[in-house]
């Protein structure tokens, strides 16, 4: 029986709510999980290119058939999404866009370095002076 790869993904992401993969992790979660379908996969494959004669190449076919399919899926599925840098991550969410935005906001406002037992809020404007003491010491 052949893998549906797409429905897999979902499956695997909707296992995991909220929780952030690559394509390669994904990969290698299916590679374990459905072995003989890999497997299958592997020997019916005619590609002259790029053969699929060992596990490296296997894996990274599925990592690229992943990659190829995310539109799709984003667009079947609107609540599988992923990130914007690479590598690129996908995981699912309940939540809405703007309540990510909202969390992710909250969550870089209460970034907090504890010095010496107390907890002090380290702004980026607040490491230039120190920035600049440096450099002029090294000059």
């Amino acid at each position: 029986m052949a893998i549906n790869l797409a429905n897999t993904v979902v499956e695997f992401l909707q296992q995991n709510p909220e929780l952030k993969f690559t394509a390669r992790e994904i990969a290698n979660w299916i590679f374990e999980t459905y072995p003989d379908e890999c497997r299958q996969k592997q020997k019916r494959s005619t590609a002259t290119v790029n053969p699929l004669d060992n596990e490296t190449a296997l894996l990274q076919q599925i990592v690229a058939e992943i990659g190829s399919q995310r539109p799709r899926l984003q667009k079947c599925y609107p609540k599988v999404k992923t990130t914007e840098g690479r590598p690129r991550k996908y995981y699912f969410t309940e939540s809405t866009g703007s309540a990510e935005i909202d969390h992710a906001e909250s969550h870089a406002a209460s970034a907090a370095t504890k010095i010496n037992g107390s907890v002090v809020v380290v702004k980026e404007h607040n490491l230039y002076p120190i920035l600049s003491e440096f450099l002029w010491s090294e000059f």
